[in-house]
């Protein structure tokens, strides 16, 4: 190790590496930040600069746990510096600048779980009932199908008329392309069977199977910002936070394990995923959830 392989020369080096291996000026940038941020708190701490061959795993955790207990940052930004700091530092080993990577050993911080976004019951009942005062079937029977069958936004969109089956007690849509190129059948309820009737009705192909389902003024219907703005239009209306199309689909997967507690394999048949793995994130309890529970147990 000399005086020109310190940290801040080393530092300088890799960043240019990864500026020679294309590395976007974002990710360079990100990175500069956290080796300047470990770089501050070394020199905070122990009165030095950090020399690369200086460096012991115990400085790694210990910065680790300075951004934890005193800066309280967040595991993710936490996460992404170790990340950065461990990269560069493998990277000066390979180089011979010091002897191995002394943040190998150090774990990220495994961060809170959390439910993907979904609506509240009150916010789904107001924005339901704006969409219903809007008296237009065809935005009836797109909402039905994201909040009642938990479709994908592309999985709806790439509908024909032949998918959809309707009977008097029994209904299902055909996903012939999904995700991964999945294919399967959701069965529908009797709600999301009526939207639908009532959109085929005024439906001006709907005796061809392989009319597009979904239409719009200027033909069929295949943007997703459109919509985007259509679950816009009806939020303000209802006087909720706007929301993308997933969150109807979150939605959904959330009222369905409330109502069919731990059928997760079900939930992965309804939604299209081949691991229950994926699907475990709707079984963890939301914060209010759990101040309920302690209350009852006080």
């Amino acid at each position: 190790m000399t005086a020109e392989t310190d940290f801040s020369t080393a530092q300088n080096q890799w960043l240019a590496h990864l500026e020679a291996q294309g590395k976007s000026p974002h990710t360079r940038a990100a990175y500069h930040r956290a080796l300047a941020h470990f770089a501050r708190w070394y020199e905070s701490t122990y009165d030095a600069a950090p020399q690369l061959s200086d460096l012991i795993p115990r400085d790694i955790a210990d910065w680790q746990a300075h951004q934890q207990t005193v800066e309280k940052a967040k595991p993710a930004s936490i996460n992404q510096r170790l990340t950065a700091l461990s990269r560069f530092l493998a990277w000066a080993s390979g180089q011979g600048f010091l002897a191995g990577n002394p943040a190998a050993g150090v774990s990220g911080i495994r961060p809170e779980a959390r439910q993907p976004k979904s609506l509240s019951n009150r916010d789904l009942r107001r924005f339901l009932r704006a969409v219903d005062a809007g008296g237009n079937p065809r935005d009836i029977a797109i909402v039905a199908l994201l909040s009642g069958a938990g479709l994908r936004v592309g999985e709806l969109l790439a509908l024909k008329v032949g998918d959809v089956t309707l009977g008097e007690r029994s209904g299902k849509v055909v996903i012939r392309r999904g995700k991964h190129r999945g294919y399967r059948t959701v069965p529908l309820t009797a709600s999301v069977r009526k939207a639908l009737a009532a959109w085929l009705a005024g439906h001006p192909q709907a005796d061809d199977p392989d009319a597009p389902l979904w239409l719009g003024q200027r033909g069929p219907l295949t943007d997703r910002s459109a919509v985007n703005r259509m679950l816009a239009k009806y939020a303000r209306r209802a006087g909720v936070k706007p929301f993308g199309p997933h969150a109807l689909r979150h939605t959904f997967a959330t009222r369905y394990l409330a109502a069919n507690p731990g059928d997760l394999r079900g939930l992965a048949a309804l939604l299209g995923h081949s691991s229950l793995n994926t699907v475990m994130v709707y079984t963890e309890p939301r914060l209010e959830d759990l101040a309920g529970r302690m209350e009852r147990v006080g």
